[in-house]
């Protein structure tokens, strides 16, 4: 992925926080897969399975954009271990786990951000327990 030169005159404070944003997320893509693996994160059974199926979709989506190889050999090595049963910690780098907690919380963002009709109250509370599942998650993960 290469970066994009932008005007910033004819940006407005949105934008420019966006691309900013943007570029973080860009920085910590290219460091993943390099460092050594020392920070081991703690997860029970429910958020292990919870986490093999979120790591199944973000894959999905870094698939079907033409990701680089590191990205993908990190989502497959998070699925191969979550899916052990009898190991309850996950090594990662400093820049991996930064980058899971920021998939996570970007996601949790975008839920709340979702407004529903009136008569969509059963996809409003799927969505309350999805935000309580991804809390739960993020929780661990900084631990």
């Amino acid at each position: 992925m290469k970066a994009q030169k932008l005007n910033t005159n004819n940006m407005n404070p949105m934008q420019m926080k966006q691309a900013s944003v943007m570029n973080g997320m860009m920085n910590s893509i290219n460091k993943i897969g390099k460092g050594k693996r020392k920070y081991s994160v703690s997860l029970d059974k429910s958020t292990k399975k919870f986490l093999s199926k979120f790591i199944e979709e973000v894959k999905k989506q870094f698939t079907t954009n033409n990701a680089t190889p590191n990205i993908v050999q990190f989502l497959d090595y998070v699925k191969a271990t979550a899916d052990i049963k009898g190991q309850m910690e996950l090594k990662v780098s400093y820049e991996e786990l930064e980058f899971l907690t920021k998939m996570i919380s970007d996601s949790i963002r975008g839920m709340e951000s979702v407004s529903f009709k009136w008569y969509q109250f059963i996809k409003k509370g799927m969505t309350k327990v999805m935000i309580k599942q991804y809390r739960e998650l993020l929780s661990q993960l900084k631990k």
